[in-house]
């Protein structure tokens, strides 16, 4: 026999689902929450009218919180409002019901985590198909049991497709799974594997920083795959230090102010004793009340300047650790309530950074000769990297122009790179719009002084060379 009474029934609903935490419960309403981890849970709020269960049902809210968003809140009170509807003639079972539905959903539903991310990306693939003419077009599909996405990405006549398998832990992960919050997987291109490596290499590695608690900024930068020598970023360095800033002139001016006045201080005390050795008439004891002054006002002053450097050299150490954790990265990490960093959400920053990187690398021009970096057929590209040996010669030809991505994020031709880097001037910036930082790939030296030794060589063998044409 079922329960008779709502107590009955609450008790009963307890039993059969154990895993939903039941924090209130009255005749007139009930309190509860079911989560599948930290990061998934739902609260419910059921309240029972007046003659239930006879003919009424129970009215069912969900409180929105950062888990639950505002959408999924919608469709779950819109679907558990109406297992309470088509339950309410079967007596005191309408808590069982919804538990089991909420349950399941939950369960089964790998995205509730980031579901307000699932329809970012959607809206994302979706807006970027309004600059693209061709038929084909970016796509994207969603696969809630098995937590798994499916894009592909179209520019042109180029195609990026992958998988994306979130982690039933997300945002963090799970290390009896994949060990990684959001799963990517290339299923097929048509983009050279060099290529194909740096961009899905990278993609991965911001999804691990954010799973350490990286902000997104933080994150895509210290996940570049393009590492810059030790003392590469020096020049860059020395050159902030030399800029004079607004609180280092007040700096110098308060030096030439405290300069000033001890020196008008010494001076009152020679003069006040150069004074006292005259024949004429003089106040021995203003003059000794002068000089003792003085020395009290000069060594008054030197304990604040004393104070005042002691201050500014604080203020830098603290500027140099503060500078040290934004280089580690961590510097603006969030920290949970227990002292650790919290695993960031990834899913949007991962979806974007492949619509945005793949998209973008289509239209890009090389920064040097401002001419597109890919060829229009991807079957040119695969022949820059030797993919077709029948073809040889054309081969020879086209690897001149191999796109070859540097630190900055921007791609160059093969030998446009190459001019850039082996010949002066050296150290130059990346003049993409908006860029300006210094051009590095790990082919060439970062180092300025090895670069001119090694062109300097090479003029003296071509002078070497000419010469002994000449001679013959």
């Amino acid at each position: 026999m079922g329960p008779r009474s709502v107590a009955e029934e609450i008790a009963d609903a307890k039993r059969t689902f154990p895993g939903v935490l039941v924090a209130t419960a009255t005749d007139s309403f009930m309190q509860c929450s079911y989560e599948r981890s930290p990061y998934t849970r739902v609260r419910l709020t059921l309240s029972f009218p007046d003659g239930y269960p006879d003919g009424h049902q129970l009215i069912v809210s969900v409180v929105a919180d950062d888990i639950v968003p505002v959408g999924l809140k919608r469709k779950l009170e819109g679907d558990l409002n109406q297992v309470a509807a088509d339950n309410k003639n079967k007596g005191y079972t309408q808590i069982e019901h919804i538990f089991r539905h909420l349950t399941t959903f939950i369960n089964e539903n790998m995205f509730v985590p980031c579901w307000r991310e699932l329809k970012q990306c959607v809206s994302l693939v979706k807006t970027s198909n309004e600059n693209e003419s061709s038929t084909k077009q970016s796509t994207i599909s969603i696969y809630e049991r098995q937590g798994k996405i499916r894009l592909g990405i179209v520019a042109s006549k180029y195609h990026y497709n992958c998988s994306i398998t979130v982690d039933p832990a997300y945002p963090d992960f799970s290390p009896a799974n994949s060990g990684k919050a959001c799963l990517l997987k290339v299923t097929a291109t048509n983009f050279s594997e060099p290529i194909v490596l740096v961009l899905t290499s990278q993609a991965q590695e911001i999804v691990r920083r954010m799973q350490e608690g990286l902000s997104r900024e933080k994150a895509v930068l210290l996940s570049n795959p393009i590492k810059v020598p030790k003392h590469f970023h020096l020049g860059a360095v020395l050159d902030k230090e030399r800029v004079t800033s607004n609180s280092t002139i007040l700096d110098i001016k308060h030096d030439t102010e405290a300069l000033k006045r001890v020196n008008d201080l010494r001076k009152k005390e020679a003069t006040s004793v150069r004074a006292s050795g005259d024949n004429g008439y003089v106040n021995t004891k203003q003059l000794a009340r002068d000089r003792k002054n003085a020395r009290r006002a000069i060594q008054k002053l030197t304990e604040e300047e004393r104070k005042h450097d002691e201050d500014l050299n604080s203020k830098e150490r603290q500027w140099q650790l503060e500078e040290k954790k934004r280089l580690e990265g961590y510097y603006d990490s969030h920290i949970g309530q227990g002292g650790t960093i919290d695993p960031q959400p990834s899913l949007l920053v991962l979806v974007s950074f492949l619509v945005q990187k793949i998209k973008g690398l289509v239209d890009e021009r090389c920064p040097a000769c401002k001419e597109r970096v890919l060829p229009e057929n991807p079957d040119d590209l695969a022949l820059m990297y030797g993919k077709h040996k029948s073809a040889r010669e054309r081969s020879k030809e086209c690897k001149r122009r191999r796109p070859m991505r540097v630190y900055c994020g921007h791609w160059y031709h093969r030998d446009c790179l190459t001019t850039t880097m082996t010949e002066p001037p050296f150290g130059l910036s990346c003049p993409a719009p908006g860029c300006g930082k210094r051009i590095y790939h790990p082919d060439f030296s970062g180092d300025i002084q090895t670069l001119e030794r090694e062109w300097a060589a090479k003029q003296a063998r071509l002078r070497e060379v000419e010469d002994a044409m000449n001679f013959l």
